[in-house]
């Protein structure tokens, strides 16, 4: 089960709840559309039918709680009241536990930042795109909130007009590549990997993995590609015990991708793994990796025993998947 949080002007947030769906701004008339939109989709292809949903709300607050009940999907249908944008990528949800009336104030999200609670949640980020990925820790915080501002038990009501897709199109998708081979656009290897983990795959590759997020906000102003946390239950008990960062090329793995990966391994080990370098595994995926980059891996995994694993991915010969293969 994942969490999200959607971002929403407090009209269409009252759309969005008594229609019980949410949906994703897709760009048009631009030169980096198609790329942005590919960031959209990447997004979306991590959210899964039980997933639980908050809504940010400008100048309002954090609102909950609410269930994913459908995968996500693409359909135009007009359904918000601006002419311009009919935000098409989309999922639907419903009300669930209780009601929520009184909202999380952002003075409350501050102080949780502050004292390294949640660390995911950027409201810079959220004003850029409109879903953002949340850790279960960060989750279960946001719930705390909603329970402490909310004492008495409200049954939820059922959502007023629920839609109803006609048609629901799949999320558009696409591995095209240049004439070398390799994906024009990195959104759609995000999401690639994306899709993977929010349908239970790689685990023979990654570990086994609870939380899956993309485009992470770090405090450098960059955004992480791909964060996992990997949790493993013992007698009813969940222990978390490693994390695991991840940067995507389409193309050739630079030097400069590398010195990126290990800028986020150093801030994990210090921001969440209490300096253990142990706890972080950096993953850095490409279509192949310049010399220096294969000579730093053979260095450190020597002097250090610990390296930067390094994979190649391929489209496969039907051009309808990749594959990948770890350089050891």
């Amino acid at each position: 089960m994942g969490y999200h949080i959607f971002l929403a002007g407090e009209s269409s947030f009252d759309t969005c709840i008594e229609r019980g769906i949410y949906g994703g701004t897709e760009s048009k008339g631009s030169p980096k559309s198609e790329q942005l939109n590919a960031e959209v989709v990447s997004s979306f292809s991590g959210i899964k039918e039980g997933d639980l949903v908050l809504f940010y709300v400008k100048n309002k607050g954090v609102y909950g709680l609410w269930k994913v009940t459908s995968k996500p999907f693409y359909d135009t249908t007009p359904i918000w009241k601006d002419p311009d944008q009919t935000f098409p990528f989309r999922v639907c949800f419903e009300p669930i536990i209780r009601r929520f009336p009184s909202p999380i104030a952002m003075a409350d999200i501050h102080d949780l930042r502050d004292r390294g609670k949640i660390w995911t949640f950027d409201l810079g980020a959220m004003t850029r795109k409109n879903h953002h990925p949340i850790t279960t820790d960060e989750g279960k915080e946001f719930i705390r909130l909603l329970l402490r501002n909310n004492p008495i038990f409200t049954e939820t009501d059922a959502t007023p007009k629920p839609y109803v897709p006609s048609e629901r199109k799949p999320l558009p998708f696409s591995l095209e590549s240049d004439k070398q081979g390799r994906l024009r656009l990195e959104g759609y290897l995000n999401a690639w990997f994306t899709r993977a983990f929010a349908a239970g795959k790689l685990k023979e590759l990654i570990g086994e993995y609870r939380d899956y997020l993309n485009y992470v906000p770090t405090s450098f102003n960059k955004v992480m590609d791909i964060f996992l946390t990997h949790v493993t239950t013992i007698d009813s008990v969940d222990i978390l015990h490693k994390f695991t960062c991840m940067e995507l090329k389409t193309g050739n793995a630079t030097e400069d991708d590398l010195n990126q990966i290990i800028k986020y391994e150093n801030w994990l080990i210090r921001r969440l793994a209490d300096g253990d370098s142990e706890m972080v595994q950096s993953i850095l995926v490409g279509f192949d990796f310049d010399d220096k980059v294969l000579e730093y891996q053979r260095k450190r995994k020597m002097i250090e025993e610990r390296r930067v694993r390094l994979i190649k991915y391929r489209i496969n010969p039907q051009k309808t998947d990749l594959l990948l293969e770890e350089i050891v």
